[in-house]
């Protein structure tokens, strides 16, 4: 189980690769390439990467498919602006307008090691199907 996750990481912990993987009924693809300057992992989920997929509301993906793909977390509202926030709106609203948050789900991921650890988290029954280095 433990070297499955291995596996992984070390295949796409190379310059460019194609990895193919089974999770929650859905053929996933990862593929390492070239954006402007830095390496990146691409994710397709069912062969396409739509882009409205990157919505999220209450902190969880809206489509079931971005599941996948990387959480990026933020503040709706600026910390510098928590001053003002509080005067108009009181201070438990503007703690929750400035709290860290889940705000969008982006279609790749920077390092292997945190997209291996998110597919450890959420899909452990995952299986790899397909492995090509380039």
């Amino acid at each position: 189980m433990a070297d499955k996750w291995k596996q992984l990481e070390q295949s796409l912990d190379g310059l460019f690769c194609y990895v193919k993987v089974k999770a929650d009924g859905h053929e996933v693809t990862f593929v390492k390439r070239k954006e402007g300057q830095r390496l990146i992992i691409a994710v397709f989920v069912d062969g396409v990467m739509e882009g409205d997929w990157y919505k999220a509301k209450d902190e969880k993906p809206v489509y079931p498919q971005a599941r996948f793909w990387c959480p990026k977390r933020g503040r709706p509202w600026p910390l510098k602006q928590y001053a003002g926030l509080k005067k108009i709106y009181g201070k438990r609203e503007a703690d929750q307008m400035t709290a860290m948050k889940t705000l969008a789900f982006l279609p790749a991921w920077g390092s292997p090691k945190s997209l291996v650890r998110h597919l450890k988290k959420n899909f452990p029954d995952l299986a790899v199907l397909e492995e090509t280095h380039v």
